[in-house]
């Protein structure tokens, strides 16, 4: 599986969310994205890890592994229950999900707190493919 396999397979799945609206949603190198004016938006990122060998037949089968990080902003003073709810859907919309040979694996948020008048929670979804 390459690389853009995965971004293709992760990005379709961020795009089914039905959560927030498409306009909400930042991708990575698009055109430039301005956060709405009011309610919450998100960043989708994908962090690879070092590929490694997980088996031989005839050649090698490599494994690449990563993390899907999906960082949450709400305007700071606007509470977290929003925030908290859109994390738990996210959370739910891709922990075990699977395509293919893309397995996402458990969910997880971190709060990261506030910076330049937002709040923000990272969603981050292990993942494995090939």
């Amino acid at each position: 599986m390459t690389y853009e396999d995965i971004r293709k397979l992760i990005t379709a799945r961020m795009v089914a969310f039905a959560g927030l609206p498409q306009s909400s949603i930042d991708y990575p190198n698009t055109t430039t994205f301005t956060p709405p004016a009011t309610g919450l938006w998100c960043r989708l990122n994908i962090q690879h890890a070092t590929p490694f060998m997980a088996g031989m037949a005839d050649k090698p089968y490599t494994r690449k592994p990563g993390q899907i990080s999906i960082q949450c902003f709400a305007r700071v003073g606007t509470g977290t229950k929003a925030i908290n709810v859109l994390s738990d859907q996210l959370e739910a919309h891709f922990a075990y999900w699977q395509s293919g040979d893309l397995e996402c694996l458990e969910a997880g948020q971190i709060p990261a707190g506030e910076f330049d008048g937002f709040y923000q929670v990272n969603v981050n979804i292990r993942f494995r493919a090939g």
